[in-house]
């Protein structure tokens, strides 16, 4: 069967997502796929771009079937047991990046809700700095081990399978804290796009009655793990949700400012911590 056969006969996964597949099952680049179109395929081959087409279509996201997601222009290898990487979250990268190149004395940094690693990660990658990536999830914690060895950087990060703060040393603090928590109140699940609600894991995703419950429990504990002067970062989704979030630290003595998105949305609010008094 031709690479065009198959990309004629398949329903339901758009041309790009086809052309993905091909060249993840065919170990070429995109524009090869274009460029032999003609090309015959064994049967062994076309019967496994089919399979994966056939899960394409019924919502598997692509970064699952590939296993890669690129994510700050590094590829991050991810699964089920990971959320995919937004592009939307390179903003809260962004931010802190920029902090820690006016105050390159900030030397440890906390990423909670690591996931796959993404944002810590690339932190290690572009400043050298030393990161403790903190997930609630041991399967999670595994994914971003595999790509803190990938990008070169186990050396510079420490994982710990823990809830928010309870396996952190009260007397451990931190420069800077990185939040990317889960922030889809229960109300709005059903409003998800399929392929997220079907098959990204819902704990990296569900914050609870109001979208709210896990910032709030983090908020409560933050001002004990940041040094004076530190500053966290956290991400959010959607005004509503930045209000709430933005409330919780100034109640907790934070001065916040909000970062957006490349559409304008407010997306990461960044809070200084000057002293718990």
């Amino acid at each position: 069967m031709k690479i065009l056969d198959i990309m004629t006969k398949q329903e339901g996964v758009d041309r790009l997502d086809m052309v993905n597949v091909l060249a993840f099952v065919l170990a070429v680049r995109q524009e090869e796929v274009l460029m032999n179109l003609d090309r015959s395929l064994d049967e062994e081959t076309a019967h496994r771009v089919s399979a994966l087409l056939k899960e394409r279509s019924q919502g598997k996201p692509l970064a699952y079937i590939t296993k890669r997601k690129e994510f700050f222009s590094e590829s991050f290898f991810v699964d089920e047991r990971v959320l995919i990487p937004r592009p939307d979250t390179e903003t809260l990268v962004e931010g802190a990046l920029e902090i820690l190149n006016k105050k390159p004395n900030m030397k440890c940094i906390l990423d909670m809700g690591a996931g796959s690693g993404a944002i810590g990660l690339i932190i290690a990658k572009k400043t050298g700095k030393r990161i403790v990536c903190v997930d609630v999830s041991q399967k999670a914690l595994t994914v971003a081990e595999k790509n803190s060895r990938d990008l070169g950087v186990r050396d510079k990060v420490d994982f710990l399978c823990s809830d928010l703060f309870g396996g952190t040393r009260r007397e451990k603090k931190f420069d800077m804290i990185v939040a990317n928590l889960p922030y889809v109140a229960q109300t709005e699940w059903d409003s998800l796009m399929r392929d997220v609600k079907a098959h990204e894991p819902r704990t990296a995703l569900d914050g609870g009655a109001d979208g709210a419950e896990v910032y709030r429990r983090f908020v409560q504990e933050l001002p004990h793990y940041l040094k004076t002067g530190g500053c966290v970062l956290c991400e959010i989704g959607g005004a509503g949700r930045a209000e709430q979030v933005r409330e919780m630290l100034r109640a907790a003595g934070f001065l916040v400012v909000t970062k957006r998105d490349l559409s304008g949305n407010e997306r990461v609010l960044i809070g200084s911590w000057t002293s718990l008094s």
